[in-house]
């Protein structure tokens, strides 16, 4: 589980910013929001993040995202830059080094892992561990401006032996991190191993909504069992008089040809997915099917006929949906999250804010100082008073600064 996550000058972050699971002194549900992760130590299961447009929830969710990739990617080519941006909005942030850091736990131990970088290299990665109350170093690695390359020196306690840390050092190029080097070599089983997995499958990708909306859409209406979320799209579809009255998903299997099988092996997607897609022969794809009222009767498009317009609206109807059903999907995710899940969403509904179920020590807010940069500020660190209600704080801009968007009218001429 991550206890905390420091990130600093990266896109709209400048100042270092945390953000953590460690819970306060309250109470309420502790046994639903909490998990020990060692004797004495409970992390949160849940953090969520309120802010306005573009005041960096999402940055804080892409550094999460970055952080990883950079553990577990290793770049095609030594050239290849490091594929993000400092803060940009002053003369000096941008010819500064990034930073983060993240704390988290693997197997009841407490381990730090330190990134530092520019938009070409990385200076500076190490990694920590505390099997006691002492820390120990399972690796360090620093850049050596000389012979432009990165030296790294394993601990002790690393596992690793001497052909890996070859295999390591090889693969350490200024671009790569050791931890993805590590993911490169054939190494005997060791606390990097576990660090690796928990990288790998611990942390999940960013779900935006974004990301695919048609794709999402027909994932709903494939595991659409008792036919709400197909409903709640229809009944938004016709409210909306897009003369559509009902949608189904048409699943085919077709026979792969050599010209697919060539596009197949130039895929984007992971090799195991190839071999056996090639393998069973067939690939298989479903198209949504929109049934629209004509003069004549009731008529059946294919989803290919359908406007772009039809397509996005029909998307952000998944996530509307979901945005309504957020209490129940937070308390569906206390009541049924085992061991060390960890779930980290932003939002733009601040209705939660008056649910009695939310604890203050897992809502933060985004905002932007005069100069344009995020700042992370914690509810229960806020200095709200018990009795007053976060809802109403809110509102009133006692929390944090609500955004003045002026007149809704446009000067034309």
């Amino acid at each position: 589980m991550i206890q905390e996550f420091q990130v600093q000058n990266f896109y709209s972050i400048r100042e270092r910013q945390t953000i953590s699971f460690v819970p306060n002194n309250d109470d309420n549900m502790r046994g639903q929001y909490v998990h020990q992760v060692a004797e004495g130590v409970e992390l949160l299961k849940i953090g969520i993040v309120y802010g306005s447009n573009a005041s960096g929830k999402t940055t804080l969710l892409n550094a999460l995202s970055y952080f990883r990739s950079v553990m577990l990617d290793k770049p095609e080519s030594k050239n290849d830059g490091m594929g993000y941006y400092p803060f940009l909005l002053d003369n000096h942030s941008r010819d500064e080094h990034s930073l983060m850091q993240m704390t988290f736990w693997v197997n009841g131990e407490k381990y730090v892992l330190n990134l530092e970088f520019d938009s070409k290299r990385i200076y500076e990665e190490s990694l920590i561990v505390y099997t006691s109350a002492r820390p120990t170093t399972l690796y360090k690695r620093a850049y050596q401006s000389e012979s432009d390359h990165a030296e790294v020196v394993f601990g002790a306690k690393s596992g690793i032996d001497k052909d890996t840390r070859r295999a390591i050092d090889g693969n350490t190029t200024n671009n790569c991190s050791v931890m993805a080097a590590f993911g490169q070599s054939n190494a005997h089983i060791s606390k990097l191993n576990d660090v690796f997995d928990f990288f790998l499958t611990g942390l999940q990708s960013i779900l935006s909504p974004r990301d695919s909306l048609t794709y999402n859409v027909k994932n709903e209406l494939r595991n659409d069992k008792d036919g709400k979320k197909k409903r709640f799209m229809l009944q938004l579809l016709k409210a909306s008089d897009f003369n559509i009255v009902d949608m189904t998903l048409n699943e085919q299997e077709e026979t792969i040809t050599p010209e697919m099988e060539k596009a197949i092996n130039s895929a984007p997607i992971p090799e195991e997915a190839k071999i056996e897609m090639l393998r069973r022969g067939t690939i298989k794809h479903d198209d949504i099917m929109f049934m629209h009222t004509g003069e004549d009767g009731e008529y059946e498009l294919h989803e290919g006929l359908e406007s772009a317009g039809t397509h996005r609206f029909l998307g952000m109807s998944i996530v509307l949906y979901y945005v309504l059903h957020e209490a129940y999907f937070i308390k569906l995710f206390l009541a049924n999250s085992e061991g060390s899940s960890q779930l980290l969403m932003t939002t733009h509904d601040i209705n939660l804010l008056n649910e009695d179920f939310i604890r203050r020590d897992i809502v933060w807010f985004t905002d932007k100082s005069s100069q344009g940069a995020t700042q992370l500020k914690r509810l229960s660190s806020l200095g709200l008073h018990k009795t007053m209600n976060p809802y109403n704080a809110y509102k009133q801009g006692k929390l944090v600064d609500l955004p003045f968007l002026g007149s809704i009218y446009l000067e034309t001429e």
